[in-house]
């Protein structure tokens, strides 16, 4: 079975099955792939106006010096080098073309490789010091060696480095003299988001933070009415993370004070990622959340709980924009950026 006829059979079972309860969007468990900076997401139908902000910052992982112990075969600062080119020292970098982590290896040539996390530093890094020695045995010399890691090694056997191979070879040498010891970085995550109508405020705040093949969070949900006079209701917290043992899957478990516990799976790389969210004391599903981002900019994202959302639209550089339907049968507007 292919991997999209998977997809699809997930999709008709989560619209097949009943769902109930009511949980914190878990999209926010994809947003620490996003790139570092501050991102914000606005849409609203005729009852609401959902909002949220996020900011993605880097904090110091370890030691770059201290990550390329686990290099062997190639020269040390050839590879510290090249970390500069490829991600800036940034554990969690995605390329447009769907490259990941500190060398921007693709899924499809890591797996070759017996990659497990790309994420994880240190996978990264053996993984893409096992793929230069097979370049440099495949290719003969450490220039085509080098082009061949951005070129493909295919390419460079049968028509020689191009142009792009060479550039890419010069700058990487480059920042090899240059290389000396610095901080890898690793995402952490700040959000607030909420949903606002007359007389009321629904309000979540996340913190996160990525670490080696472990993600942490807690979140704290409240909501505010002013009526008759200004309260704060419902307040909840949470606190849990994923283990992250496959570039493609995680698993988490959040737990509230009462110990009512979450189970949540997240199924997927981040440019097509799905979040489950499982109940374990009343044995329910509580949220699915699906999301697409295709290759003509188009894209899309649902979210099933006890309601239903379908958001989709266009993508133009970093700007999202979108029209959304939902279960109540409304129609609204979406703008990330």
């Amino acid at each position: 079975m292919n991997y999209k006829v998977k997809r699809v059979i997930l999709f008709l079972f989560t619209i097949l099955i009943t769902i109930s309860g009511f949980s914190e969007k878990t999209d926010i468990y994809n947003k620490i792939f996003y790139k570092p900076g501050l991102h914000m997401e606005l849409y609203t139908d005729s009852m609401f106006l959902t909002f949220e902000y996020t900011y993605i910052g880097k904090y110091s992982y370890m030691d770059s010096n201290e990550l390329l112990r686990y290099v062997w075969t190639q020269d040390k600062t050839l590879i510290g080098g090249q970390m500069y080119v490829e991600s800036n020292y940034y554990t969690h970098a995605i390329s447009s073309s769907h490259a990941i982590g500190l060398l921007q290896l693709k899924p499809i040539v890591a797996e070759d490789f017996g990659a497990h996390n790309l994420f994880n530093p240190i996978d990264n890094i053996t993984t893409a010091s096992l793929y230069h020695d097979y370049l440099n045995k495949t290719l003969g010399t450490e220039k085509k060696q080098i082009a061949g890691y951005y070129q493909g090694p295919t390419s460079v056997l049968k028509n020689g480095i191009n142009s792009a191979g060479s550039y890419y070879y010069n700058k990487v040498k480059k920042a090899q003299k240059k290389y000396k010891n610095t901080s890898v970085y690793s995402p952490y995550l700040i959000s607030i988001s909420g949903n606002v109508k007359k007389n009321y405020m629904n309000l979540i705040a996340n913190e996160g933070f990525a670490y080696k093949n472990w993600e942490f969070y807690s979140n704290q949900h409240f909501e505010v009415t002013t009526e008759n006079k200004f309260e704060f209701n419902n307040l909840e917290v949470k606190f849990g993370g994923f283990y992250f043992p496959k570039t493609n899957f995680s698993i988490g478990a959040f737990s509230d004070y009462n110990l009512n516990m979450d189970t949540i799976a997240r199924i997927g790389y981040p440019w097509a990622q799905n979040v489950v969210s499982f109940n374990n004391n009343n044995k329910i599903l509580k949220q699915i959340y699906m999301s697409y981002d295709f290759k003509n900019n188009m894209w899309m994202k649902f979210y099933i709980d006890k309601d239903f959302l379908f958001i989709t639209g266009i993508s133009i550089y970093d700007i999202k924009l979108g029209i959304l339907f939902n279960s109540s049968y409304r129609i609204g507007i979406f703008m990330s950026l």
